[in-house]
């Protein structure tokens, strides 16, 4: 039997749902963002409570002080998108405060003048047992499918009325399909995501570099139901990553990854109808050879190309 991450105070209770209150004043926004970290709930999923997360709001310049998710859900502007960005493997706790910083400036550089709430999403990706790289690998990609849950109780916990973008870079975009896929009605390691007062918004995903078979989004595949809740996947997709180039030698019967490969012709044939969600976009002349994150906030012709998702401007072509 899986197990249900359903979000209960304590089995059998109804949790108190996170709400803005009808007196809570509209926030204004000031250009900062939050960062939610995972790093210290590994092994907490099978508790049936709501996690405690750490989480830090951050003024454009980087400052930051601690906070929660109360505070975070009361400072959301009625209607206005919120974009979760989640993070790659081998990332520490230095580089994801500089990289969430670049990030939220990089997002917001195409529309200054329009509201956006960014959410910076930080799991344990650099704690590994340090064995032989390809082997960490997998461990580590696992592990970003696993924290996906915590992102869709996240999710769970924004009102409807927010769309949602999820942007996720190598493992994290890993993360962003499994976050679809468990929100879809699927499981991760037996477990699945039992819902929450607020889960019916419109949701958009952008995948860079993303690190997982091309494949696994098939019918039958690992995340099989990764298509069914978004109104688009726009992966994209950079033929020369040096990294991703390797990406099939980490594990037997490998096939190539979605962020260097797209997907085929032969996974949107299964996929059926759903697949015109899907959205390959060639990125190669932008990035070339780099696979890391700062490769792409450092572009600002890329953050222009995902703006209209990001910010959930007119419908989906």
């Amino acid at each position: 039997m899986a197990t249900v991450l359903t979000g209960t105070a304590e089995a059998g209770e109804p949790r108190a749902p996170l709400v803005r209150t009808a007196h809570s004043p509209a926030a204004v926004d000031d250009g900062g963002y939050w960062v939610v970290s995972s790093r210290d709930l590994e092994g907490e999923l099978h508790r049936g409570q709501r996690h405690s997360y750490q989480v830090f709001n951050c003024d454009a310049h980087g400052r930051r002080q601690a906070s929660n998710m109360e505070t975070l859900v009361q400072s959301l502007t009625p209607g206005v998108p919120v974009c979760f960005v989640m993070h790659g493997s081998f990332v520490d706790w230095e580089t994801v405060l500089q990289d969430a910083r670049g990030t939220n400036s990089w997002l917001r550089a195409p529309l200054p003048d329009r509201p956006l709430h960014v959410v910076f999403f930080t799991w344990p990706s650099d704690n590994t047992p340090k064995l032989i790289f390809p082997i960490d690998v997998a461990i580590l990609g696992r592990r970003s499918a696993r924290h996906s849950l915590y992102v869709a109780e996240l999710i769970s916990l924004i009102p409807n009325d927010h769309p949602i973008c999820l942007v996720g870079h190598s493992h994290g975009a890993r993360m962003v399909v499994s976050t679809l896929h468990v929100l879809g009605g699927g499981k991760v390691d037996d477990v699945a995501f039992g819902g929450g007062p607020f889960h019916q918004h419109r949701i958009r995903a952008v995948l860079a570099a993303g690190a997982f078979d091309h494949d696994w989004l098939n019918p039958g595949e690992r995340y099989e139901q990764a298509v069914q809740r978004p109104e688009l996947i726009l992966n994209l997709r950079n033929r020369r990553d040096i990294a991703l180039r390797f990406y099939p030698l980490h594990r037997p019967l490998t096939a190539a990854a979605a962020g260097y490969a797209g997907f085929s012709a032969g996974d949107r044939q299964q996929i059926g109808p759903q697949s015109q969600k899907l959205v390959d976009l060639d990125i190669t002349p932008f990035i070339r050879l780099g696979h890391i994150w700062p490769h792409y906030y450092a572009e600002p012709r890329l953050a222009q190309t995902i703006a209209p998702h990001v910010f959930f401007l007119g419908d989906v072509q």
